[in-house]
């Protein structure tokens, strides 16, 4: 019954959706490949499936891949990676190339799930935190392929509406075989959401992990300061606070990395009389440019290496109400951390953070330039935050581990039943 009356809504709501596709550049961009979308490679044999929505489940899941790959079982596999955001897979072609096909996810129609998926049978289909699409879970159990969500999560602002959709749910969730959840508390959402307990295990949160090589051990000198993930409202109290901060640390530099690329312009607008700015794709492109007052990040994929450049983040979304964005960023470049008091979409993370003295969370402007100046100023202050910020993610390095080593299970099972 909910199959029928799913299908039957998505059908009506489809012209509706293509006439908004028309008036918006992020959906029009790649709508035609999401309802035709181009078939996986049908010469290839099993492989593995991972939807990754937008750019924060890329990461993730470009961390999975890249786990896989130093693994002796997984190490060959074939992977193929759907996305919903064009800008994400144009990234994720870029940095992965040849290595993994990467593709627009087809729209959750079953003509152009079929038409994406052929003749073809993956091993499993990966999908990253809580991207729910009940026709493309449906059809890949409906040809014995494994569906397994990773990293899972429900988050507060989605728990109230998942519970009246609770009878729907209840349904899609016998079609998942597993789900792996961040913590706890997240396992136990969707147990309540109809998620039978034996396919629920709680595996920790994947944001921790990241592969990424920092280049020595010794402090960053200098007074660099990062502003990651701004959002609109935001932008007057940044620019407020690099406008004092510069009067009282004449040396000072900027990044100022926007949440959105549309706000570039408004940025520009904005900034503190007498200050120079530059644009970070021109910085790129030619490295002997003289530094601006201000760097303003207009690439996307360089966040993580601007914090690494810099010598405290604030991670942005945080001090108006946007939910937050990902905080530990920061620390994975021994950056300390600052963030504000909205943290919804990260309040486990952010919990963990104050408690551990990892960061420093502030209510406003002031404090939060009160708070960048105290961790440029003070080395023994800064020292600590880095070292505490080392000790939440060296905590966490074991969810990597146990998350490949049930996806890999739950494959060899898989083919194991299917061969007997």
């Amino acid at each position: 019954m909910w199959k029928i009356a799913y299908n039957a809504g998505i059908l009506v709501a489809l012209p509706f959706f293509a006439v908004l596709s028309l008036f918006k550049k992020k959906l029009r961009t790649n709508f035609l490949e999401r309802l035709r979308p181009m078939p996986s490679d049908q010469a290839a044999r099993g492989g593995i499936w991972v939807h990754a929505a937008s750019i924060g489940e890329a990461v993730i899941a470009e961390n999975i891949i890249g786990y896989f790959r130093q693994t002796e079982v997984a190490s060959a596999a074939s992977i193929v990676i759907t996305t919903n955001t064009h800008y994400t897979r144009d990234l994720l072609r870029k940095k992965l190339r040849d290595s993994v096909e990467v593709f627009s996810a087809p729209l959750d129609l079953p003509l152009s799930i079929k038409r994406f998926l052929g003749k073809r049978r993956f091993d499993a289909l990966l999908v990253i935190e809580t991207e729910l699409w009940p026709n493309t879970i449906w059809m890949a159990r409906d040809r014995n392929i494994p569906v397994i969500i990773v990293n899972g999560r429900i988050s507060d602002s989605t728990i109230g509406r998942y519970r009246r959709l609770s009878s729907l749910l209840r349904t899609l969730f016998a079609s998942v075989d597993l789900i792996l959840a961040q913590s706890d508390e997240h396992a136990e959402r969707f147990i309540s959401l109809g998620a039978d307990p034996a396919r629920v295990v709680v595996t920790g949160n994947l944001k921790y992990y990241r592969d990424v090589e920092y280049p020595s051990d010794s402090l960053k000198i200098g007074s660099v300061v990062a502003f990651g993930s701004v959002r609109e409202k935001e932008l007057p109290i940044v620019m407020s606070v690099i406008g004092r901060l510069k009067q009282e640390l004449p040396d000072s530099r900027f990044f100022v990395a926007p949440r959105e690329l549309r706000l570039i312009d408004a940025l520009d607008d904005q900034i503190p009389p007498g200050l120079t700015s530059c644009r970070y794709s021109r910085l790129k492109q030619s490295a002997s440019d003289a530094p601006a007052d201000i760097v303003i990040v207009d690439t996307i994929g360089d966040l993580v290496q601007v914090y690494a450049e810099s010598t405290v983040a604030f991670v942005g979304g945080s001090l108006a109400p946007y939910g937050g964005q990902n905080l530990l960023e920061p620390l994975f470049v021994k950056t300390p951390v600052i963030f504000g008091p909205y943290t919804e979409n990260f309040r486990t993370i952010a919990e963990e953070i104050v408690a551990r003295k990892a960061g420093l969370r502030v209510r406003d402007g002031d404090e939060l330039f009160s708070a960048i100046n105290l961790v440029l100023s003070d080395l023994e202050k800064r020292t600590d935050l880095i070292d505490a910020g080392q000790a939440i993610l060296d905590i966490q390095k074991g969810a990597m581990k146990k998350t490949a080593n049930l996806i890999l299970e739950t494959i060899w099972k898989n083919s194991a039943s299917s061969c007997s």
